[in-house]
């Protein structure tokens, strides 16, 4: 898979998650992030992080592995204590870990307290993938 073929497929896998509104990497925000930030509402920012590439294979056809990280980062409104903030970080776990389309697979998730910051607080969810 390309590199533009692994983030198609993530924001993909995303677009399908019945959760909170997700502002992608690099695009502008969506009418219903601008909102739910405004609204001091929650909402998720994805980044794909892509590793170093490595060849795991030699022969005609080299099998090239392309690892990475897809981060996930949690905003609820600060001061509302941090159950909902984790309700959203359990179900972008289950919609991402362990997901497989075509080469590209998912591992397990991990979250990390980031905590509050301008009004909000934050929890960053990631996901290592691999690819090859």
């Amino acid at each position: 898979m390309t590199f533009d073929e692994i983030r198609i497929a993530i924001e993909s896998r995303m677009v399908a998650w019945d959760g909170v509104p997700v502002a992608y990497d690099g695009a502008p925000n969506g009418p219903s992030v601008d909102a739910a930030i405004a609204n001091q509402e929650p909402w998720v920012r994805l980044t794909i992080q892509h590793g170093d590439s490595f060849v795991a294979g030699l022969g005609s056809e080299p099998c090239v592995r392309r690892p990475g990280l897809i981060m996930c980062q949690v905003f609820t409104k600060d001061n509302q204590g941090s159950r909902q903030a984790y309700q959203i970080a359990d179900s972008l776990a289950a919609q991402l870990q362990f997901w497989r389309t075509g080469h590209l697979e998912t591992l397990a998730s991990s979250m990390q307290r980031a905590g509050p910051s301008d009004g909000w607080y934050q929890l960053n969810v990631s996901t290592p993938f691999r690819v090859g």
